[in-house]
């Protein structure tokens, strides 16, 4: 990641009034080391879990509604900024309007920054809070001080800007509001001017439920669909981590062409349909994903969860008595019922 501009505002708000005041940085902050790790340590805690993605309900911008499509299109152009200090100080000042709408809703940190990864440029949006601290000064005695809060994240968006300036028809724009209640969260997306804002969850399980519904569609033996969920597993995860969005046509050529070459189209088809309306390119969560090499389930008294590699060799289920027969116990579970 090659960071090309820096810059924090503070927006001073209490909970429980309307009044926020900007205190904005005039110049843009130094790309030194800390804040290359500072920048790290941020988009670390953004790819975790819980991620939101969608686009601008109008991308150019509009007089009426967000402010920060429009000011995009008057400051940034090129791959670069004209002006990073004056856009991030006029987003800044949208921001404080939409907030100071949420009695409920604290100040913080606004943290801006635009960078390139891959040849493709981005734009960071975070609000930070600020927590207490102890430090050990050189005479062993304790201070109290004041520190950035990284243990997790209220709020963040990133853009892609390459694909915004391109006007691509992806969902550019990927959020998360961490804890936040719902009225937070609300004037965080009207401050982004998203449209109907899709969560990454979700869609992974609809990506599962899709894998599923091939499946039973093209009534696999329990092996080759085990094998079939494996392949889109390791393609999503790989992705995953990379923190790139899935192709899901790449997806459905990779299936088709090594279960079934006979019959393309039909997994694109399933995912395209009314019943599961997936994007053709999205992010995807890891926690989610699971279920296409897991089966789990649980009631009060019972928890139970196991690779889908074990169904048909260790663990069998018969349908009539719906009950699964599991041979080769965990050591650590015979010795506990052998007591």
């Amino acid at each position: 990641m090659s960071i090309a501009n820096l810059i924090v505002h503070e927006v001073q708000k209490n909970i429980g009034s309307t009044k926020a005041v900007l205190v904005a940085r005039p110049t843009e902050n130094a790309v030194d080391e800390q804040a290359e790790k500072l920048a790290e340590q941020i988009g670390n805690l953004f790819n975790r879990s819980g991620m939101n993605t969608g686009q601008f309900s109008n991308p150019e911008g509009s007089e009426t509604g967000a402010k920060l499509p429009g000011l995009l299109t008057q400051f940034y152009g090129n791959d670069g900024f004209n002006d990073f200090a004056a856009f991030s100080k006029a987003c800044a000042s949208d921001f404080v309007t939409c907030i100071g709408e949420v009695e409920d809703a604290e100040g913080g940190l606004l943290w801006f920054n635009h960078y390139e990864l891959h040849d493709t440029h981005f734009l960071f949006i975070a609000l930070l809070k600020r927590k207490h601290g102890m430090v050990l000064n050189a005479d062993l005695s304790l201070s109290q001080i004041e520190q950035i809060e990284l243990e997790k994240l209220h709020m963040a968006m990133r853009i892609n800007l390459t694909a915004w300036a391109e006007r691509d028809e992806s969902r550019y724009i990927s959020f998360r509001f961490g804890r936040a209640a719902k009225v937070e969260s609300d004037y965080f997306t009207r401050f982004i001017g998203c449209d109907e804002p899709k969560v990454t969850s979700k869609e992974t399980r609809k990506l599962v439920d899709v894998t599923s519904a091939y499946c039973d569609v093209k009534k696999l033996s329990v092996p080759k669909a085990n094998e079939l969920k494996r392949v889109v597993a390791e393609h999503c995860l790989e992705k995953a981590e990379e923190n790139e969005r899935i192709d899901l046509v790449q997806i459905a050529k990779e299936v088709e062409e090594r279960f079934s070459p006979d019959e393309a189209g039909l997994f694109m088809e399933i995912a395209e349909s009314e019943s599961f309306a997936l994007d053709r390119d999205m992010f995807v969560e890891k926690a989610a994903l699971k279920k296409l090499t897991r089966y789990s389930g649980s009631t009060r008294a019972l928890t139970l969860s196991f690779d889908s590699s074990l169904l048909g060799n260790e663990i069998r289920f018969d349908e009539e008595t719906n009950s699964l027969i599991i041979s080769d116990l965990p050591k650590t579970l015979l010795k506990q019922l052998k007591k």
